[in-house]
């Protein structure tokens, strides 16, 4: 018979030791992780406004009717109207959170069946300091995303 028997299992000093390992490296990946989200968030962004912007153009020649594109930079949207629509929008765009539209004053882009198309261009900020162009080419109605440097502080 043996006097001591052979006991496995975690001691309560190493399994703060492993939790304290995890905390650190949760700490060290938190700002990194968020700002990569806020970079995916910036860049659906740009995609979704580009293709709303492209989408108001191929409707405007598709069903031969006036649009009015307004840009509100304080409220972080866009709404296109017609004559239809009087002061409901027929369409909105809005920013999800995170991401604003640079700017102060509201713009408008008036599109007609026929006409050439106005030279749309837009900057939109996240809020790790990430900045995207979109630009949509008159001529051709295709889109042009470009990544901006950050903002001079």
């Amino acid at each position: 018979m043996t006097c001591c028997s052979n006991r496995r299992g975690v001691t309560l000093l190493e399994m703060l030791i492993v939790v304290a390992i995890i905390a650190i490296i949760s700490a060290i990946s938190f700002p990194s992780l968020t700002s990569g989200l806020a970079g995916i968030r910036l860049q659906s962004s740009s995609g979704e406004l580009a293709s709303f912007l492209t989408a108001s153009m191929n409707n405007v020649e598709r069903h031969e009717e006036a649009e009015a594109i307004v840009i509100t930079p304080k409220s972080n949207r866009l709404d296109v109207f017609t004559a239809a629509s009087a002061e409901k929008p027929v369409r909105s765009w809005e920013a999800p959170s995170g991401v604003t539209v640079e700017g102060e004053d509201p713009h408008r882009y008036l599109l007609f069946p026929g006409g050439a198309f106005p030279r749309i261009s837009l900057v939109l900020r996240s809020e790790k300091g990430g900045r995207r162009s979109i630009e949509i080419d008159p001529v051709t109605a295709v889109p042009r995303i470009q990544r901006l440097g950050a903002a001079a502080q």
